[in-house]
C-alpha cells in the first residue's frame, strides 16, 4: 500500500511540475539537506526549474509570508504538522508535502499531496521517504541512496548503531547496488575525522568511566595498551588501527565499563556505514551527518547542499564549519558546567540559556546533555533559548529509559500559554512568547510529574 501511494504521488507530480516551476522547502538539519537535495536532483533530472529555501522552522508567520503564483510549493521534512495552515495557500496553488513527523489537523485536500510513513504505521526519516519517492520518478535516482542514509542516521534512525524497518531495506539497496559498505566495530564517533584519543574523550555513548571526557587519561590508556596515537604522518584515527589493536581498545573498554558495573557493559559495537565514492572526510555516514548538520545550524545549508550534489569545492569551507561548530558546543558545555544555565525541576532539566546560545543549537545541545553525564538523574531536558523575534525556541529529549510523548506533551502545554509545537515523541521542538518562561517551566514539570505517576500506577 506504501509504495503504491508513493507511487502514485510521483506520477500526479511529475503531470504537476510539467512547464512549472517548484519551489522546495527543507529543514536545516541533516536530514532536511539531505531530503533537500534528492529531490533536487531528481528535478535536475527531469529538467524541472526550482528553488530551494533551508529553513529553522516552519512557523505560522512562514507560512503566512510565502509568496506563490503559479509554482508547486513543496516541503521535505517539514509540514506534516501544518497541514491546516498549508490548506489556506492549496486554495492558490499545489502543495507537496514528504514529511515524517506527527500529521496535525490533516483533512484530505485536493491540492495537498501528502505522504508521510505514519499514515502506514510505519517510521524513518524524510531522507528515505524521498528517496523512495525520487525514484519512481526516474530509477536513475537510485544513485541517491547514501544521501537517504546519511539523513537517515542523522535523524537517529540507526539507535545503538544498528538500522532496522524500512530504513534497513533501503541499507541493504544501498549495500547490493555497491554505494555502501557494511561492518561491525567499535561504537566511537571520528573514525575518519577524529584523532583516535579524541573519539574516546568524547565518547559518551557509551560511556567509558574515568575516560570519557578526559584527553589525558584517554592517552593513557592507549599507551598502557601499546596503542601509538602518532606516527610520522600525525595523529592515528580509528580507522587507521590494526585488527589487533581495534580487539585490544575493544577489551579494554569493556572492563573499563564492568568496573562501575555498568548494565550492558559489553554493548559497545554498532554498524559502521561507509560510503564507497564520497571523500574520505565524508565516507562515514555519521561524519558526513554531523558536517551537514554543522553547515546548517551555522547557516550555511547551500554548503552541505553542495557536498551531497558532489561539488566538493566547498569541502574546506564545510571542514572549517565543523570545527566552528565542535568549538562552540565545547564552549556551551563549558558554560553549562560551571555557571547556572541548568535548572532542575522536580520531574525535568531545563537548559535555561537565555540569549547565550543561538536558537539553531539548543537542539544539538539538548541532545547532547540529554545523552551525557553532566546531568546527576536520567530525566527529559528542556532547552529554551532566545529568538530575535522576542520568543523562546524549546528544544525537548527524553532518555531511553523514560516513556513519554513529548510532542503531544508540548502541544497541550502551549494550547494553554500560546505558541506552536511538533517534533517526534521523543525529540520534540516549541516556539512560546518570551513572558511565559516561568509558565512553561512550571507547567510542563507538573505535567511530566503527573504523566509519570500515572505509568507507575498503571
Amino acid at each position: 500500500m506504501f509504495l503504491e501511494d508513493v507511487e502514485k504521488c510521483a506520477n500526479e507530480f511529475r503531470n504537476l511540475v510539467e512547464g512549472r516551476k517548484v519551489k522546495l522547502i527543507s529543514h536545516h538539519d541533516a536530514d532536511g539537506i539531505t531530503s533537500a537535495a534528492i529531490i533536487a536532483k531528481a528535478l535536475l533530472r527531469c529538467g524541472v526549474d526550482f528553488e530551494m529555501k533551508i529553513v529553522k522552522q516552519l512557523t505560522s508567520n512562514l507560512i503566512q509570508n510565502l509568496k506563490v503564483e503559479d509554482e508547486v510549493l513543496m516541503f521535505t521534512d517539514l509540514g506534516s504538522g501544518q497541514l491546516d495552515r498549508l490548506a489556506d495557500i492549496a486554495r492558490k496553488t499545489d502543495v507537496v508535502v514528504l514529511d515524517h513527523h506527527e500529521i496535525v489537523n490533516f483533512k484530505e485536500t485536493g491540492n495537498i499531496l501528502h505522504l508521510n510513513p505514519r499514515m502506514y504505521g510505519m517510521y524513518f526519516s524524510a531522507s528515505i521517504l524521498t528517496y523512495v519517492f525520487s525514484k519512481f520518478l526516474d530509477p536513475k535516482n537510485v544513485d541517491c541512496v547514501d544521501l537517504a542514509i546519511v539523513g537517515a542516521v542523522g535523524d537517529e534512525q540507526d539507535e545503538k548503531w544498528e538500522m532496522k524497518g524500512f530504513a534497513r531495506e533501503i541499507l541493504e539497496e544501498g549495500v547490493r547496488i555497491g554505494k555502501i559498505s557494511l561492518q561491525k566495530g567499535l561504537r566511537l564517533y571520528g573514525r575518519y575525522s577524529r584523532p583516535l584519543h579524541k573519539a574516546l574523550e568524547y565518547s559518551f555513548d557509551p560511556f567509558i568511566p574515568s575516560i570519557s571526557g578526559s584527553e589525558s587519561n584517554a592517552v593513557q590508556l592507549l599507551a598502557e595498551l601499546g596503542i601509538p596515537i602518532r606516527t610520522e604522518e600525525g595523529w592515528r584515527r580509528l580507522k587507521d588501527l590494526t585488527e589487533e589493536e581495534e580487539r585490544k581498545l575493544a577489551t579494554a573498554i569493556i572492563v573499563e565499563r564492568l568496573k562501575l558495573s555498568l548494565e550492558n557493559a559489553h554493548d559497545i559495537f554498532g554498524e559502521i556505514y561507509t560510503i564507497i565514492e564520497r571523500p574520505e572526510r565524508i565516507r562515514d555516514a555519521r561524519e558526513f551527518a554531523t558536517l551537514l548538520n554543522a553547515c546548517g545550524r551555522l547557516g550555511f545549508p547551500d554548503i552541505g547542499i553542495r557536498l551531497c550534489l558532489g561539488d566538493y569545492s566547498v569541502m574546506t569551507t564545510a571542514e572549517n564549519l565543523m570545527e566552528e561548530y565542535r568549538r562552540r558546543i565545547g564552549e556551551y558545555l563549558e558554560m553549562i558546567r560551571e555557571e547556572n544555565y541548568l535548572r532542575k525541576g522536580e520531574n525535568a532539566y531545563f537548559l535555561m540559556m537565555k540569549d547565550r546560545v543561538p536558537d539553531t543549537m539548543i537542539g544539538t545541545l539538548t541532545s547532547i546533555v540529554t545523552s551525557s553525564n553532566i546531568l546527576e538523574e536520567k530525566k527529559p531536558v528542556f532547552g529554551m533559548v532566545y529568538t530575535e523575534e522576542n520568543k523562546i525556541k524549546i528544544s525537548a529529549r527524553v532518555p531511553p529509559n523514560i516513556n513519554l510523548n513529548l510532542r503531544d506533551i508540548l502541544c497541550k502545554v502551549v494550547e494553554k500559554i500560546g505558541g506552536e509545537a511538533g517534533g517526534h515523541e521523543r525529540a520534540a521542538g516549541a516556539l512560546i512568547d518570551k513572558s511565559m518562561e516561568e509558565d512553561f517551566v512550571y507547567i510542563i514539570d507538573s505535567k511530566i510529574g503527573e504523566l509519570l505517576a500515572k505509568e507507575r500506577k498503571g
